[in-house]
């Protein structure tokens, strides 16, 4: 295997080629990209089988994939396979044509609320519209595009290979169900090859971390009706949802006019979630997935909401502690992620209203949405950074390596290593997914107040832009003397 500049978890895997309808530009590009993936010690089979880690198929813009022959759906039945593959769908697109669909979606996007389209979109549900308009205003035409090629492709993970009137490969554009959509130069394909290789590798050796174990104890009842946090949470949602950190989540059903997808895909993808840390229990306080059930996390109730003791040992869950006399509540994907900053920061001492002492960690909350940073002011915020590889190697929510890459970031955090400095709140932008926001713990403040009123302050601004890959900082004075920080390469109204 040769060494290349990524991950250091990225390994060699075992995938199978099973090709669509013909097309030249598909041709060229999975041809060197699959000599690549050879050239690192990947294992190319001919058909997939019960080692296939991944399945990497092509496609025709504009010619949906039959419901009945989606792989995504179909390929563990087809070949008779104990698991389901990760599926990769290539799909050629012209350049004139790609640009099109970005100037329609971003039409969508400027429609007012409530305006009555009845827009049919081939291959996708009769109210496909509606989520395409949601998505276009949300995270912009790129986005909403992703969606509609997802859709037509029955895939999750969609590379869509933009190409010049010749034929020829020009860019490539990665979408994955998280709204990411970073582009690689595909113009030499030996270099276009080594990347998007590298990219796909990331994205097939990133687990999901969702086989939680459940404590045998559950939390007495009497105890949880005590507790003030879970009205705190349900308080919580309402509020970020004003601030637009949340909204409708995407419903599947809608997207492709039908139920009976079973355990290919969830049947939702939410906006995010939120965490208190309790030390009454002790135990971080999370929502609900929605991937299990419907979970609205605008709007959510005390049995919403799962209480995370730690993470496993083997790191691929948490410890979750369900409450006498409730049903067992299954937490956010982010839960590894989020009780691992909890375990990465450092921790100080506290008296629970039982008397009790005990080590917390110096995070009191975390809110984590599908948003991005426009400016912060660094006397009361703090950014920290994910190991450089992140950035040119996306990986999605969810997976063991964002949530290692996570705690990683927040453990480096100056404001979380002293109680006593200034700055409140710490962010992380996760490229291609959202932002992650840390409240430290003060004493005498309820939790989600310090960023509360750091967005009411104009100290956090959000933004609906999502960076794709890194980003700089710059320092900017403003014309009443405050310092703020905003991103180089954006032209930041404050």
């Amino acid at each position: 295997m040769k060494t290349f500049e990524t991950h250091g978890w990225v390994h060699p895997i075992s995938l199978a080629y099973v090709p669509g309808k013909p097309n030249l530009a598909l041709e060229q590009a999975t041809q060197v990209l699959l000599e690549w993936m050879k050239s690192f010690g990947c294992t190319l089979e001919a058909q997939p089988t019960n080692t296939t880690d991944l399945i990497i198929t092509t496609a025709s813009f504009g010619d949906p994939v039959d419901r009945d022959q989606a792989l995504l759906f179909h390929a563990k039945r087809l070949y008779r396979l104990s698991h389901r593959p990760t599926v990769l769908t290539l799909v050629a697109i012209e350049e004139v044509e790609y640009q099109k669909w970005l100037e329609h979606f971003a039409e969508l996007a400027r429609q007012p609320e409530g305006a009555n389209l009845d827009e049919q979109f081939p291959g996708l549900g009769p109210r496909a519209v509606e989520v395409m308009v949601q998505q276009a205003k949300r995270g912009g035409p790129e986005v909403a595009l992703g969606r509609f090629l997802q859709s037509q492709m029955k895939s999750v993970r969609v590379v869509a290979l933009r190409t010049d009137p010749q034929g020829q490969p020009r860019w490539a554009v990665h979408f994955d169900l998280a709204g990411a959509h970073p582009v690689t130069d595909a113009s030499d394909l030996a270099v276009f090859a080594r990347e998007i290789g590298l990219q796909i590798l990331a994205a097939a050796c990133a687990h999901e971390v969702d086989h939680h174990d459940y404590f045998p104890e559950p939390v007495p009842q009497d105890l949880w009706d005590k507790l003030s946090t879970p009205d705190t949470m349900i308080q919580a949602g309402v509020m970020f949802t004003e601030y637009g950190f949340f909204t409708t989540p995407v419903y599947i059903e809608k997207l492709l006019g039908y139920r009976g997808i079973g355990d290919a895909i969830s049947a939702q993808y939410s906006e995010g979630c939120y965490a208190v840390f309790e030390p009454e229990i002790p135990g971080l306080i999370s929502t609900a997935t929605g991937s299990s059930r419907l979970v609205d996390k605008r709007l959510i109730s005390r049995s919403d909401q799962a209480i995370i003791l730690g993470v496993k040992p083997d790191r691929d869950g948490a410890i979750v502690r369900p409450v006498a006399g409730m049903e067992r509540v299954v937490p956010s994907v982010e839960a590894v992620e989020m009780m691992g900053v909890c375990e990465a920061v450092p921790s100080h001492l506290h008296t629970n209203s039982r008397g009790e002492q005990l080590r917390i960690p110096n995070v009191r909350a975390i809110l984590h949405g599908h948003l991005g940073v426009s400016t912060f002011k660094p006397e009361y915020v703090e950014s920290v950074s994910l190991d450089a590889p992140y950035y040119t190697h996306l990986v999605s929510c969810g997976t063991g390596a964002l949530a290692q890459g996570t705690a990683a970031a927040f453990a480096r955090s100056a404001a979380l290593r002293d109680l006593n400095d200034p700055r409140g709140v710490i962010f992380l932008e996760q490229p291609g997914h959202g932002v992650v926001v840390v409240e430290k713990w003060v004493e005498g403040k309820a939790p989600f107040e310090t960023i509360r009123e750091y967005l009411d302050a104009g100290h956090l601004k959000i933004t609906l832009a999502v960076p794709q890959g890194a980003v700089q900082w710059e320092q900017v004075t403003l014309p009443d003397g405050q310092v703020v920080m905003q991103k180089a390469a954006d032209l930041v109204k404050v």
